[in-house]
């Protein structure tokens, strides 16, 4: 099988790091013959480099659409396209069997306050189109399937759920800070990574963080794309992110320090965030909306890190094969949030004991996900062509 995966945009961080090892593992299937992926001219240089040394994968660097006339080689002897993220960009039809995968369904399901109708009609037709015309449709959970047909219709009953195997750092990195970080920070903290779209709620966790009054001994370091613009002194009102001026604004009402209460670290590599997680007191994730879960929760799990987490449908089903003790909580409630802090601190030996304890969870690895692609693959050859491929 020849498989072109399209990805010339995605989501920068998780994102990136799905593409990357789920393409690695397709690499190592049998029948897979070869992989040709296009990807933006913003993707990292070093994970097309390291892709581009497997035998039968090609990494073509490419900004149109993919019916552009300057694209029309990238089809040549492919079976299946498998469109990766097809978020936020038209659908194009072409001569081929294709696959796509919803990875959530967070635009519809947490809208921000004051966000532009125009934008979520937009969003809301540019997917519909996606879901109605191709061939098969992945999701990532069963709750992305249960908000798609709720959302978009029955049709999407027969999506494919196929769970990411998010454990693709922990097993191979360095258990100690970068003397960089470890001269940063403080010898206990508690971490959140992720970038700050709105539905990743830093503005409650922040509340909650004003409230907890062991937040000189466990401040918050936030790591991930923009965190370091609340570093800018308020009032700084040019970010081009409407959202960043309102963190900003919490932290200077609720008088939340820099560098004292709060480290925001921005972007960090795959090579030092796990030792981040691994020597943090504690990783929380409080987000509002997900789609296959969480990559940061699960590395914490897989390095014995306690975890508090938001209390929703789609992390419900994530963490219900593990076996370690969670400290829940409401992320639409900041008292809650602060509940969920001080339970951990009063029992901190039990969550890390437990924590500890469930590192070894049995979990599905990227070639058992890469096989149930396979298999889709195939059977959206089927459902294009109505014969098998071999």
């Amino acid at each position: 099988m020849r498989i072109l995966i399209w990805s010339v945009n995605f989501s920068i961080g998780g994102g990136m790091r799905l593409l990357h090892n789920l393409t690695k593992a397709l690499s190592r299937q049998p029948g897979v013959e070869h992989i040709r992926l296009v990807v933006g001219s913003q993707s990292l240089a070093r994970n097309t480099q390291e892709l581009n040394m497997l035998r039968n994968v090609d990494v073509i660097i490419h900004d149109t659409v993919i019916d552009h006339p300057s694209a029309s080689y990238l089809l040549a002897n492919i079976d299946v396209v498998y469109y990766y993220w097809p978020h936020t960009h038209q659908y194009t039809p072409i001569d081929r069997p294709t696959l796509c995968t919803f990875h959530d369904s967070t635009f519809f399901d947490f809208v921000p306050p004051f966000s532009d109708g125009s934008q979520l009609e937009l969003h809301w037709n540019l997917s519909k189109r996606w879901l109605d015309h191709v061939t098969t449709v992945a999701v990532s959970s069963q709750h992305v399937k249960n908000r798609l047909i709720a959302h978009f219709g029955p049709r999407n009953a027969a999506a494919y759920v196929i769970p990411h195997a998010i454990t693709p750092i922990a097993s191979n990195f360095s258990a100690q800070l970068s003397p960089a970080y470890a001269a940063a920070l403080p010898k206990e903290y508690i971490i959140y990574p992720s970038n700050t779209s709105p539905h990743k709620n830093h503005s409650n966790l922040l509340l909650a963080l004003a409230k907890y009054k062991h937040r000189k001994k466990h401040p918050l370091v936030l790591t991930g794309y923009l965190t370091e613009k609340l570093r800018q002194p308020f009032p700084n009102f040019r970010s081009e992110h409407s959202w960043i001026p309102t963190l900003s604004s919490i932290m200077n009402t609720n008088m939340l320090q820099i560098d004292s209460d709060v480290y925001p670290l921005g972007f960090v590599s795959d090579q030092d965030i796990p030792a981040l997680i691994k020597n943090a007191k504690a990783l929380i994730m409080p987000s509002l909306s997900e789609g296959g879960g969480s990559y940061p929760v699960e590395e914490a799990l897989r390095l014995g890190t306690p975890v508090l987490c938001s209390d929703i449908p789609v992390m419900r089903e994530h963490l219900a094969r593990h076996s370690t003790k969670i400290a829940w909580f409401d992320p639409h409630s900041p008292d809650s949030i602060v509940r969920a802090l001080e339970d951990m601190n009063a029992n901190y030996a039990s969550y890390k004991q437990s924590a500890m304890l469930g590192i070894h969870d049995p979990t599905e690895t990227w070639d058992d996900i890469a096989r149930k692609y396979v298999a889709v693959m195939r059977d959206t050859y089927y459902r294009y062509y109505a014969r098998h491929i071999y």
